[in-house]
């Protein structure tokens, strides 16, 4: 394996981490994120039985994914500002 394949492995492995710990921070994080997944199921559901078009689905997940990648950083941002503001207190 290549140095560039080993640090991108290694960077979404610690994307990956870092999203589970955001997304369950909170329970609104968490509903979030089960709400986006039913309405991905949904749409994908809607394609298979031929009620909608598979370009609805290929748009939604894209939105999806932009918008889960958006707030979950924004999430990870606040997180570790409140921690490290929360151990300067103490």
């Amino acid at each position: 394996m290549e140095y560039s394949e080993w640090i991108f492995g290694g960077a979404m492995l610690n994307y990956f981490r870092e999203r589970q710990e955001a997304l369950g921070a909170t329970p609104g994080r968490r509903i979030y994120n089960y709400a986006s997944g039913a309405v991905i199921l949904v749409v994908m559901a809607l394609v298979f039985a031929v009620l909608a078009p598979a370009w609805i689905f290929w748009i939604a997940f894209a939105v999806s994914c932009v918008l889960d990648v958006f707030l979950t950083r924004k999430w990870i941002r606040e997180d570790a500002l409140r921690a490290y503001r929360a151990g300067q207190h103490q």
